[in-house]
This record gives C-alpha cells, sequence and structure tokens, in this order.
C-alpha cells in the first residue's frame, strides 16, 4: 500500500514539475520576446475593466465545471446509478485538475473514475460514463470549431503565421479523427480490430513496438468500450442529448472566458468575433499534447488576436488575465475541491482500498 501511494505521488510531482518547467519557459519566452509585458501593462489593464464583465468571465470559468458535473451526472443516472449532485461534481473537479497537469489530459478519466468507483459506482458503469462523455465533449469542439468558421470565414485567412493555421487543421483532423474512430468502434469494430492489429504487427516488424501483446489488449479494451456505447445510445437517447448539450455548454463556458476578458476592457468589440478567435485557440491548442496547453495557448493567441486587437500590449494583458482565470484558476479550484472531497471521504472511513485503480483500469465489476 506505501508503495503504492509512493508510486502516485511521485508521478503527481514529476507531472506538476514538467508543468511548472513549462510555465516558466512559456514566461521566460513571453517576457524576453514583448517587452509590452509588464505587471504595470497588467494592472493598467485590471483597473480600466469592468467588474461586471470579469465576474462573468469567473463564473463561466466555474461553469465549466458545472456542466461536465452535470453531464457525467445524467449519464450515471441514465445507467441506473444515484450519485449525489455533489460527488458529480467532484467527479469533473478531478477530472479537470488532473488533465490540467498531465500530458494529453492523460490523467483526468482514471482520476475521475477513481472517485466513481470510491462511491460505490461499478467499475465498469463508471468507465462507460467517462467514454460516453468523451464522445460528447468531442463532437462539441467540432461544434464550435465549424460554427466559428461559418461566423466568420475570412478570419482564418487573415492568419499570417502558417504554423498557426497548421495547428488549427491539425486541431480539427485530431478531433475528427476521435470522432472516426468512436464512431467506428461502435459499429465497425470487427474492421476496427482488424486494421488496429495489422499495424501493431507493422510496428513489430519495424521494432518501433515492443510489447505486443500489450498493445493488442489495449486495442481491444478501447474498441469494447466504444462498442458498448452503442447499445446504450439506442436505450437512451435522451441521455445522448443531454450529454451533448452539457458538453456543448463546457466548451462555450471555456471560450467565454476570453470573450468576457476582452469585453470587460474592451466593450465596444465585436463579440461574434471574440468567438471566432477564441474557437480558434481552442481547436489549435487541443491538437499538442502538452498540460493545458501550456506554450500552444500563448503561442496561438497572440498570433491569432492581432487580426482584431493592433495593441500588443492590450493582447498580452488579455491573454494573461484569460490564461490566468481559464486555467490556473480553475486547475486551483477544482484540486481544493477535489482535495477536501477526498479528505472528507477519508474521515468517513471512505479511504480507497489497493484494488480500486485496478479495477478501474480493467474496467471489471464485482
Amino acid at each position: 500500500m506505501r508503495k503504492k501511494i509512493s508510486k502516485n505521488l511521485k508521478k503527481q510531482i514529476l507531472n506538476l514539475l514538467f508543468l511548472g518547467i513549462l510555465i516558466g519557459i512559456t514566461l521566460i519566452v513571453l517576457i524576453t520576446s514583448n517587452r509590452e509585458l509588464n505587471f504595470e501593462n497588467i494592472g493598467a489593464f485590471l483597473k480600466n475593466c469592468n467588474p461586471v464583465w470579469l465576474a462573468a468571465a469567473l463564473l463561466s470559468m466555474l461553469l465549466f465545471i458545472g456542466f461536465e458535473g452535470l453531464a457525467l451526472h445524467f449519464i450515471l443516472r441514465g445507467l441506473g446509478e444515484r450519485p449525489k449532485l455533489r460527488s458529480s461534481m467532484v467527479y469533473s473537479t478531478a477530472d479537470v485538475y488532473y488533465s490540467a497537469i498531465t500530458p494529453s489530459a492523460s490523467g483526468g478519466q482514471p482520476a475521475s473514475a477513481f472517485y466513481m468507483v470510491k462511491d460505490g459506482i461499478p467499475a465498469g458503469k463508471a468507465s462507460f460514463a467517462l467514454v460516453f462523455n468523451l464522445i460528447g465533449y468531442t463532437t462539441a469542439i467540432l461544434v464550435i470549431g465549424a460554427a466559428a468558421l461559418c461566423i466568420r470565414p475570412a478570419f482564418f485567412a487573415q492568419i499570417d503565421e502558417w504554423f498557426v493555421k497548421l495547428l488549427i487543421v491539425l486541431g480539427f483532423a485530431v478531433q475528427f479523427a476521435l470522432l472516426g474512430f468512436f464512431i467506428a468502434c461502435m459499429f465497425c469494430g470487427r474492421a476496427v480490430m482488424k486494421l488496429g492489429n495489422g499495424i501493431i504487427t507493422l510496428l513489430v516488424k519495424m521494432r518501433l513496438v515492443k510489447r505486443e501483446e500489450k498493445w493488442r489488449t489495449r486495442l481491444q479494451e478501447e474498441v469494447e468500450k466504444f462498442a458498448k456505447c452503442r447499445g446504450e445510445i439506442a436505450a437512451h437517447p435522451g441521455m445522448s442529448v443531454a450529454n451533448f448539450l452539457f458538453n456543448l455548454l463546457q466548451r462555450l463556458s471555456h471560450v467565454l472566458v476570453s470573450c468576457f476578458v476582452c469585453l470587460a476592457a474592451a466593450p465596444e468589440s465585436d463579440f461574434f468575433a471574440l468567438f471566432v478567435l477564441e474557437s480558434f485557440v481552442l481547436i489549435g491548442y487541443n491538437s499538442v499534447p502538452l498540460p493545458g496547453g501550456v506554450g500552444a495557448f500563448e503561442y496561438l493567441y497572440l498570433h491569432i488576436y492581432c487580426i482584431c486587437f493592433a495593441d500588443e500590449a492590450f493582447v498580452l494583458a488579455a491573454m494573461m488575465v484569460t490564461r490566468v482565470i481559464s486555467y490556473y484558476l480553475r486547475m486551483f479550484v477544482a484540486g481544493i475541491l477535489t482535495l477536501c472531497y477526498h479528505v472528507g471521504g477519508m474521515r468517513r472511513g471512505k479511504d480507497p482500498k489497493n484494488e480500486t485503480m485496478e479495477k478501474i483500469t480493467n474496467g471489471t465489476e464485482e
């Protein structure tokens, strides 16, 4: 038990250290390459902001957490479980916090499943709820990106940096590929297994993959997870609609943080233009497998927002304030709420057992 805790704690420390290094490098690059970035400019920016719009940005940050909690709550209820709404919100905070500190947000789902199983939800249902929520999340990002292109189609052409355009295109490609994979697993599981095993065989022959059975088993588990979604979607169409709507509202809440920050300092700004700009940033940094898109977000923001704002100092200050609210403050709030729930569970004698993470990994039920 002690070794398990020590190993998990070590992994968290390494993740936080890696995140801290990324943040440090990003700040150094921003400060050395932009003379306009300083605390005086940020202070002046905040001083001129309308507090009502800033409050709206803070509320949007909290709604981001809340909407995911509602999505998981309704999915679990659709599966016959009766989680408390407070518990569902913590499943969201665990996902938000661990996604923020791990590459490609890889730690979010296991952490959320950890607390579901801890609260007595069967591991199979916990795994399905998170997989189903992931489908809604991916679909929502694509819908927002498509809406942005329809609202201001000329904006993409106005981006000067080719690498920024490449990241946005990759962002769309990655999300489409993920959604395509999910759908293929649901309706063409055998074909996916055949193609996937063929790719694994090729990679083994090229000596790029060593643990062949591990990858084959992992592929089979992933295909089976999504294949189960097909029956549940047909049996609970209302759950599918609610899942998509809550995920759409969650992603919109993220986009609105930047919109409200810019409106706070520049109320004459075009809201729909701001929506499009931030949607491009969202799509772009989701293509980069870094914790919270650290570095990628800042790079994209600076090169995309200059389409509408000529004042570089304004863009830098808006970026920093937006980033603090939508990432750092959200991560802090989610971390504190998750910690409080965890400590409360320990006091009530619900300390996790050794087999909890094994059950989550295997997706088995007792």
